[in-house]
């Protein structure tokens, strides 16, 4: 089964609601906008059903802000038990350098383009568990995080418009993307991990 069958067999199950459908891809951490709204425009899995341009935008920018606030406090909650480690090994530079920064403003703003940039690892998940570690309020790292996503989701929506008959290969293009990071950041870190021993 390749993945082509998969998106259409995802994209079949929520036939009647392409705009939960849409909501629910930008919850899941990785996903988000970038998988979301090309997901929402292509008219090659999804016919007539597709979302307009606006629509698809606002359900995963939605979406994907879902999870903010929980993230944040969970973090809060648990790093100096569970999150130090990882934080150390994926996103102390970048905790670092928004600590350092003395201005508020400075802060909001590098967080916020953190967020910003439809990379994998990079996004609301991640950005929200950064937040956690950093001296910002939760309303401040909220509205950072905010402005990074709608930054990307546009980003995202811009490109599916200019290439509006290959959102299909947009979408796989990022699955893959996704995926490709996904196991070298294992193999990474479990050379990392032999490396310590």
């Amino acid at each position: 089964m390749n993945c082509s069958m998969i998106l259409e067999n995802i994209a079949s199950f929520f036939s009647d609601n392409i705009l939960l459908a849409t909501l629910i891809i930008a919850l899941i951490p990785g996903l988000e906008g970038r998988i979301a709204i090309p997901f929402a425009l292509s008219t090659q899995l999804l016919a007539e059903n597709t979302l307009t341009p606006f629509v698809a935008f606002i359900s995963a920018f939605l979406g994907s802000i879902i999870p903010c606030i929980p993230i944040i406090l969970l973090t809060r909650k648990l790093k100096n038990l569970y999150f130090k480690n990882i934080s150390k090994n994926r996103f102390h530079n970048k905790i670092e350098k928004i600590s350092t920064t003395s201005s508020t403003f400075k802060k909001i703003f590098l967080l916020s383009t953190f967020v910003a940039i439809p990379l994998p690892m990079t996004g609301v998940w991640s950005g929200s568990i950064i937040a956690g570690f950093t001296s910002l309020k939760i309303w401040q790292s909220f509205i950072g995080i905010c402005l990074g996503s709608a930054v990307a989701c546009s980003i995202i929506l811009i490109i599916c418009l200019f290439f509006e008959n290959s959102t299909l290969q947009i979408l796989l293009f990022s699955l893959c993307l996704l995926a490709i990071f996904v196991i070298v950041e294992l193999i990474s870190s479990l050379i990392r991990k032999n490396a310590s021993k």
